[in-house]
């Protein structure tokens, strides 16, 4: 006499056949074992509790999305870790934002529409302000682009294939046909980039990478498809940072 369990798994119908019950027991532990660790592999927490504090003291909570921790919202700081406050530009005789010839970092706050703070989009940030090792937490990095690709994949394993950006962007801020679901909280605003002579443009979600490659710097952005798009972009460019944790 054969025993046959029927058990419901993420992949479909699993039927199994045991001659002996103490074997089904046995069995059915190791799987709940196997189903429990892939269940932590892939999991998602959002906690309000667990946060990080930059220099100026902006608190951001934190997203651990599988095997990555990254921050809930766009990085805002306006000093460098060593202390030194870093320059706010201003479109006046004198400022230049990218400074080819003299280096000189500088941020400033995204443009945000109606019913939102100054810098609830985050600081956008030139190349020397990126490039100054000085800018993120401790503890902290700025994102490559693989580390975008597994926040990708993660998603597309997860229910979200083919609609990767339109989960990671937020519900509001954007125009009626352009905003996202949020679906796991990591709130992509659109905070739009700096071009090379300090005006910004906006209506698009741009976040810088830490990979230049001479004139050129990779840059993710969320826009008007459902997916990430990932783009070469001059480093004249000025961004945001999303921070993920080392």
């Amino acid at each position: 006499m054969y025993n046959v369990i029927d058990l419901q798994t993420s992949g479909g119908t699993l039927l199994l056949k045991f001659k002996y019950m103490k074997k089904v027991v046995f069995i059915l532990v190791i799987l709940s074992t196997l189903i429990s660790c892939n269940r932590d592999d892939n999991q998602l927490v959002i906690d309000p509790d667990i946060t990080v504090t930059d220099i100026d003291g902006n608190i951001y909570t934190t997203i651990t999305i599988g095997n990555q921790v990254w921050m809930g919202e766009n990085l805002k700081t306006t000093t460098f870790t060593d202390g030194t406050p870093i320059n706010k530009y201003k479109a006046s005789p004198g400022q230049d934002w990218w400074n080819g010839n003299n280096p000189i970092a500088y941020y400033q706050w995204a443009d945000t529409p109606p019913g939102f703070a100054a810098d609830d989009f985050g600081a956008l940030y030139n190349y020397w302000a990126i490039e100054s090792g000085k800018l993120v937490p401790e503890g902290w990095r700025i994102p490559t682009t693989q580390d975008f690709i597994e926040l990708e994949n993660y998603l597309a394993n997860n229910g979200y294939a083919g609609v990767e950006g339109e989960a990671l962007k937020s519900t509001t801020g954007w125009g009626p046909t352009m905003k996202g679901t949020d679906a796991i909280g990591f709130k992509g605003f659109p905070n739009g980039y700096v071009h090379p002579f300090g005006g910004q443009v906006g209506g698009i979600c741009t976040w810088a990478t830490s990979e230049v490659n001479g004139e050129f710097r990779s840059v993710i952005n969320l826009f008007d498809t459902t997916k990430i798009m990932y783009h070469n972009n001059g480093s004249a460019l000025g961004a945001g940072i999303r921070c993920i944790k080392e």
